[in-house]
């Protein structure tokens, strides 16, 4: 299923040493290539785990996808180029004191004996680069994280140094869990009105010279020359937004579903 050659094709990238250099340059490549989307539950429907269905997505029809898509693919790189690595399942916080469901999916690779936090799939304002897994400060890509030891959850917290403090992105430990934790998860994201991917349009891509974020009609662009923020204000404007920006092969049936939905008032909470 997974063919390693047509991957490096789709995000440009080949010949990776198993180091913590190799690691990073493949991380890059992925966030710069395959964009974090979520037009599946924003559109009501269930995203598929099955790995031919997410190989057909984001390889094939070279579309983007949510975290357990996207570092499905990644962590299949990463077992065929012979990194050491295991999933975690952690839980998103994004500026909140505690998580909430075991939702997010990523990974640590042991190089060396060094342990790294890698993760191609964290939509908010995550590291581009791999953060190695000790105490102290880290500066990635101009950003400052650490990780924090939470005592009262037993989690360690990525957090980001934002304008006003600290702000934490996810927790997580290394409890195991299964398939079925992660078809689970899913359905939720996709129904539960609690969790953003039912109601909101979210996207995201790590360009070597910028980050570019959508949430429904804002486009938010960041780079060296600063942040540009724009209104995307018709079906047109969306489309090329999706082809130019986040490299996404949309058809224009979905792009049309999309304009319509954003035109439609959000549903009250379940």
């Amino acid at each position: 299923m997974f063919d390693f050659d047509q991957y490096a094709r789709r995000i440009g990238l080949k010949d990776i040493d198993i180091t913590s250099a190799g690691l990073t340059a493949l991380q890059r490549a992925q966030l710069a290539a395959i964009a974090f989307e979520s037009i599946d539950p924003f559109l009501g429907r269930v995203p598929s785990l099955q790995p031919a269905d997410i190989w057909n997505q984001l390889v094939e029809k070279k579309r983007g996808g949510y975290c357990f898509q996207l570092n499905w693919l990644f962590g299949e790189a990463l077992k065929h180029l012979g990194f050491e690595a295991r999933p975690i399942l952690g839980r998103v916080r994004m500026g909140a004191p505690v998580g909430g469901i075991r939702a997010h999916l990523a990974w640590i690779v042991t190089i060396g004996g060094e342990e790294w936090l890698a993760d191609a799939g964290f939509g908010g304002p995550g590291p581009r680069d791999p953060v190695a897994i000790r105490p102290g400060e880290q500066l990635i890509g101009g950003m400052t994280f650490r990780l924090r030891d939470d005592t009262a959850t037993g989690e360690l917290v990525l957090e980001w140094q934002g304008p006003d403090g600290w702000f934490p992105l996810f927790g997580f430990d290394e409890s195991p869990f299964t398939q079925t934790d992660l078809e689970g998860a899913n359905q939720l994201c996709t129904v539960w009105a609690a969790l953003p991917f039912r109601d909101n349009l979210m996207m995201s891509i790590r360009l070597p010279d910028a980050d570019v974020a959508l949430m429904n009609r804002g486009l938010r662009r960041s780079g060296a020359q600063g942040t540009k923020s724009l209104q995307i204000g018709s079906a047109d404007e969306l489309a090329t937004s999706l082809r130019d920006l986040f490299g996404l092969d949309c058809e224009p049936e979905t792009v049309a579903r999309i304009w319509s939905r954003l035109d439609t008032p959000v549903r009250a909470a379940a």
